[in-house]
């Protein structure tokens, strides 16, 4: 206290000095109002022109006035200040935290801010999620080239039961974990996380203790565990890993289930064992009952253990397929007696057998075909080639054991192989068509205005005077929007054409570099194997630009990626400067591909985070080998 008396002491001091050096240097500078006080009424009578009032004999003999007692306003102004300095110092609170709620009650009270969504990032592009994503511009609640996502939908987990403990042959396990990507993959594209669960989760579950492995068969004790393991990660979905989605995004099924709520315990009809849905304590509760039915050593299957009204039952659900032994049997004989004869040759004709439906059910969905967004087509046939090679690999057949076998869950589906070749279009504009795909390539404003002036050099001066606003955007949404429609309405409705649940499903939108998302990054987008693209040889003549123009067209691309990745210095050459003018002329076009570019960039990010965390267990990265 001492110290804080003293240092306060101090302060006034100096404060004194300072005021008397101000207060004297203003009294010297201005000696004759002091001579007469402010406001006073001598000071107004001579402040009067002469012409204005009466002469006074005062004014022929005036008398010198004693000089002001400064002094006496020097001490008056120390004291006050010392003053209010000794009652601080009394009052003064001996902690911040009564400072801080001092201040609060002079004030008002304190408020919690909201919370403000992090922020992330994958290489250039940057993006935070928001519900305010339909914002037309970004910046004006980022206030920097950030992009402003949707919300990132949680994904539900999906568990399958694999003993990776038990003794098998390396050509059947290595032909298991194929069939385990491919079963992970397939949720995955639905919009689902697959978790493959084994024996150390189950073990995990205090009910384990219960169990007696001597007296059950390998089926009921391979279930049992399962369902240990599912009790234990607090419910959700459990499927076989033979079990896969083979249907649209937005089936009824599907969709209910990625809502991630299950009040009841529910099985399938048509689908034995191969999928549940439940909250943990429905799952505790038929366990429980499992474990002490004394019909347990001798029942099959693990549903023949629990009470009858253990499970709501659902209708068959036309969009899960199943493919265990009886339905091999039935539909698919050979692959059937291949498993027989050999397993680890049986098991690779069901991975590619399982594979081609998947992507046979990809083709039935979209039947009418695919639209390659082609703007200006004369000046950007070589920016759409990739996007025309992805389509086309799409279009391929699948190789398959089978080639004219259907699903198991749509038996009366058009086979690949007897349906004639699905249709690609290269419309200039988006059309919202219910069974077609888009597939759409969005290029910086900068390649643009680079690729419709070949033969002329992209300046400031030739991009206020020769070109218009957002002029793909604007051809993109022609037919949709017409043509009265302003930059900031047609990049709300891209938006939503892009990012929303519907247009997700029906669409792949993605920037000039690189032309399409890697191989590996395209399979578990769709869910399903990809042949390798390559697109001089898959793409038709009549859809490829001349030679002469493929040598501009490409010279262009070229030179924009390396302006685009180039980083911002303070001095800007003459390159830089023209993109950020670009940009500046452009907003909704540049809004457009930097939404597009962050939205991939976080969907792949989101799937490498997941993958890291699942790598070590079966299915997981590594068994991607073809």
């Amino acid at each position: 206290m001492k110290a804080r008396i003293r240092s306060h002491l101090l302060g006034v001091y100096r404060i004194y000095v300072t005021t008397r050096k101000v207060l004297g240097s203003w009294g010297d500078s201005t000696a004759a109002s002091w001579k007469s006080p402010p406001f006073s009424v001598a000071w107004t009578i001579r402040a009067m022109p002469r012409r204005n009032r009466k002469t006074s004999v005062s004014d022929a003999y005036p008398k010198d006035k004693p000089a002001p007692q400064t002094w006496i306003r020097y001490a008056a102004l120390t004291l006050l200040l010392i003053t209010i300095l000794l009652a601080l110092t009394a009052s003064s609170p001996t902690t911040a935290k009564e400072a801080k709620e001092k201040i609060s009650k002079s004030f008002g009270p304190t408020a919690h801010q909201p919370p403000i969504p992090a922020r992330e990032g994958s290489g250039e592009a940057k993006w935070f999620s928001h519900w305010k994503w339909l914002n037309p511009f970004s910046d004006t609640i980022t206030s920097d080239d950030k992009s402003v996502l949707p919300p990132l939908q949680e994904r539900p987990p999906i568990y399958a039961f694999y003993d990776t403990s038990a003794e098998k042959d390396d050509a059947i396990r290595a032909a298991e974990n194929k069939l385990l990507l491919i079963w992970r993959r397939a949720w995955w594209a639905q919009g689902f996380r697959p978790i493959i669960l084994g024996k150390a989760e189950a073990m995990n579950n205090e009910l384990y203790q219960r169990v007696q492995p001597d007296r059950l068969e390998a089926k009921p004790l391979t279930d049992l565990m399962g369902w240990l393991a599912w009790e234990q990660m607090q419910g959700g979905i459990l499927a076989n890993w033979l079990v896969l989605p083979m249907g649209p995004r937005d089936d009824a099924l599907l969709s209910f289930l990625r809502r991630g709520e299950y009040p009841e315990l529910t099985r399938y009809e048509g689908l034995g064992g191969g999928l549940y849905s439940g909250s943990k304590e429905p799952i505790r509760r038929a366990l429980m009952a499992s474990l002490a039915s004394e019909r347990m050593t001798k029942s099959k299957s693990i549903t023949d253990q629990f009470p009858l009204k253990t499970f709501r039952v659902d209708p068959k659900p036309s969009s899960i397929a199943f493919y265990e032994g009886n339905v091999l049997a039935d539909t698919y004989k050979s692959v059937s007696a291949k498993l027989a004869d050999n397993k680890p040759a049986g098991l690779q004709w069901l991975a590619e057998l399982i594979s081609s439906h998947l992507h046979l059910t990809f083709l039935n969905t979209f039947a009418t075909g695919f639209a390659i967004l082609t703007p200006h087509p004369g000046y950007t046939l070589t920016l759409s080639q990739p996007a025309l090679a992805l389509a086309h690999s799409l279009a391929t057949c699948p190789n398959s054991p089978l080639p004219s076998s259907c699903p198991p869950n749509r038996l009366s589906c058009r086979p690949c192989s007897t349906s004639p070749r699905i249709p690609i279009a290269t419309p200039p504009s988006f059309y919202n068509t219910t069974n077609q795909y888009t597939i759409a390539t969005v290029p910086h404003p900068y390649t643009l205005t680079a690729l419709l002036a070949p033969s002329k050099d992209v300046s400031i001066s030739h991009i206020r005077r020769e070109t218009n606003r957002d002029r793909w955007l604007e051809a993109i949404t022609e037919v949709t929007l017409g043509h009265e429609i302003s930059g900031p309405s047609r990049i709300v409705s891209f938006k939503e054409i892009v990012a929303s649940e519907w247009g997700r499903e029906r669409g792949l939108w993605m920037t000039e570099d690189p032309p399409v998302p890697e191989h590996r990054d395209l399979e578990w987008h769709f869910g399903f194997a990809l042949p390798f693209i390559n697109a001089t040889d898959i793409v038709p003549r009549n859809q490829r630009p001349s030679e002469k123009e493929a040598k501009t067209q490409i010279k262009i691309l070229d030179k924009a990626k390396v302006v685009l990745k180039r980083k911002r210095r303070k001095d800007l050459d003459m390159d830089m400067r023209t993109k950020d003018a670009v940009e500046a002329w452009n907003l909704a076009d540049t809004e457009a591909w930097r939404f597009t570019r962050a939205l991939g960039a976080r969907d792949t990010l989101t799937r490498m985070k997941w993958e890291a965390e699942e790598k070590t267990f079966a299915g997981g990265a590594g068994d991607e080998g073809r």
